[in-house]
């Protein structure tokens, strides 16, 4: 079935009992999960970069995890990552996901950035939004997805074309689909203005007009209940469905070990060496020093950090302690890169390394490699190496 209709008069499948009343009744029957991909699932499922990705070698990209915010389409993050562009939306409600994948993939995170390991089996229920030209401004196509070659084998899948605005639309669906706009509920019980409403939460939190804003805003005391709010029923959550709760990807252990490989080729590609100095200024002398920076050393308590916090039974997406001994064997950076690929047949993302060469700055490096793997927090974690 093929339909054309006004974006003003969506009807869909509206079922008033997913809505949410306020923000303790964020619950698995009243979300769904939605991820802003370039991407159209495959057989109904989504590969993670690692499964999806292999070159002529036969290497694969590190990343192992897929990620969706909950009741809203993901807002750019403060790492500069943009999702307003990307051409595909996919929702699918929670509670009939959790059933059609292994409880063990569903790794947790918070609401706007939850990610699940491997792939993703979507559920009956799913639409799929997708930039098409050919559709008139302001309107829909509405195809059943079996009418898709890479959809043709799934059910209860549909497929919404729009030439407007994907991320818009797609957070316009989840209210045509029944649900709740999680970033507008919050707002609303919080009594934020519409400025803050589509904002990544760490980028609101740490703006000046968010903070101008709160400081002299008589109504802090709705945004700390809000907050509070949401904070209790994410945990409460999590005990039912069985996830982890990270503030961000970056400080869980799966980012942090994506990550760490991405540092070892931000050095690669500076000097390939391991070590280096931090210039500091020395606030009695009035001089600035050189410390000396032992990466080798430093990677190593990342990686000893990174085990700490693994959870029994929890596996990375690739084997972080053969690379810890990569890295402790090896003379270079990229030694240690060759020997994690013909051993593990992984490579970097090649993510985070724009505008990195020769001439960057050590210090400036430096604080690359820290602000991606928090270098300072695993320093109390020693460990002596030859």
């Amino acid at each position: 079935m093929i339909s054309l209709v006004s974006c003003a008069n969506i009807n869909f499948t509206s079922t008033p009992n997913n809505k949410m009343k306020n923000l303790a009744d964020f619950t698995p029957e009243k979300s769904v999960l939605v991820h802003m991909t370039k991407y159209l699932p495959v057989n109904g499922e989504i590969l993670s970069t690692k499964i999806a990705s292999k070159d002529r070698i036969g290497l694969r990209k590190l990343r192992n995890t897929i990620h969706f915010a909950f009741n809203q389409a993901v807002p750019p993050n403060k790492l500069g990552l943009e999702w307003n562009n990307k051409p595909v939306g996919i929702i699918a409600p929670f509670d009939k996901l959790l059933k059609n994948n292994p409880a063990e993939n569903i790794l947790g995170g918070h609401p706007q950035d939850f990610y699940i390991k491997n792939k993703v089996k979507l559920p009956e229920g799913t639409v799929i939004v997708r930039y098409s030209k050919r559709v008139p401004k302001g309107t829909l196509k509405v195809i059943n997805g079996e009418q898709i070659d890479s959809l043709k084998n799934t059910k209860g899948i549909k497929i919404v074309e729009t030439s407007d605005n994907v991320r818009e639309v797609t957070n316009n669906y989840i209210e045509q689909m029944g649900y709740t706009r999680l970033d507008k509920l919050f707002a609303q019980e919080a009594k934020l203005p519409n400025e803050f409403v589509d904002m990544d939460f760490e980028k609101r939190n740490e703006s000046p007009q968010f903070n101008k804003y709160i400081f002299n805003s008589k109504d802090i005391k709705n945004i700390l209940k809000a907050n509070s709010e949401i904070e209790n029923a994410w945990r409460k959550m999590s005990n039912q469905v069985g996830f982890n709760i990270y503030k961000n990807h970056q400080s869980s252990p799966y980012g942090r070990s994506e990550f760490l490989v991405e540092s070892v080729n931000i050095l690669a590609k500076h000097k390939n060496k391991w070590d280096s100095s931090l210039k500091v200024f020395n606030v009695f002398t009035q001089k600035d020093e050189y410390t000396p920076i032992d990466y080798k050393k430093d990677f190593v308590n990342v990686i000893n950090n990174i085990n700490q916090n693994l959870k029994p039974n929890e596996e990375l997406s690739f084997d972080i302690n053969k690379f810890k001994e990569n890295i402790i064997t090896s003379e270079t950076p990229k030694e240690a890169l060759q020997k994690l690929a013909l051993e593990q047949g992984i490579k970097p993302m090649e993510e985070n390394i724009n505008n990195i060469n020769n001439n960057s700055t050590d210090d400036r490096i430096y604080q690359t490699i820290d602000n991606l793997i928090d270098i300072f927090s695993s320093q109390t974690n020693k460990e002596v190496y030859q």
